[in-house]
């Protein structure tokens, strides 16, 4: 299977991986732009992420809490509340401590950043509503 590059001006594009099936849940690959959310501050230099929240089980799984409303991760259509985030760029992230999680997301304006999502199917999926 051939995994080509986003072109420089795609946010965000899946590749397509043997369907993987854990617990119920489909393993994809996606691949998104890392910008400032619209409306934030930042300098030429600084380091952006995708506009994701997280939190962690017990058993340290990691799922995705929510998303900034026009932030790259939200805006790609490839992400939803309730994923499960397993690497990030080749890097299995169970267990790991938030902090250095966030240091693997994050990085130059423009550069991209390769997430291993388990979600499930549409049909299984029903996420609760966001906190008040």
């Amino acid at each position: 299977m051939a995994i080509t590059s986003p072109q420089p001006t795609e946010t965000a594009t899946t590749i397509k991986t043997p369907t993987a099936k854990q617990g119920g849940r489909t393993h994809k690959v996606v691949i998104i732009q890392r910008q400032p959310i619209p409306g934030s501050q930042v300098g030429p230099d600084d380091k952006v992420g995708i506009g994701i929240s997280f939190g962690m089980t017990a058993k340290g799984d990691v799922f995705i809490t929510g998303m900034a409303p026009n932030g790259p991760a939200k805006s790609s259509g490839h992400i939803r509340r309730g994923d499960q985030l397993v690497a990030v760029d080749g890097t299995e992230i169970s267990t790991w401590d938030v902090k250095d999680i966030v240091d693997l997301i994050v990085g130059a304006q423009g550069s991209f950043v390769r997430l291993e999502i388990a979600t499930l199917p549409e049909d299984q999926f029903s996420p609760s509503p966001p906190p008040k």
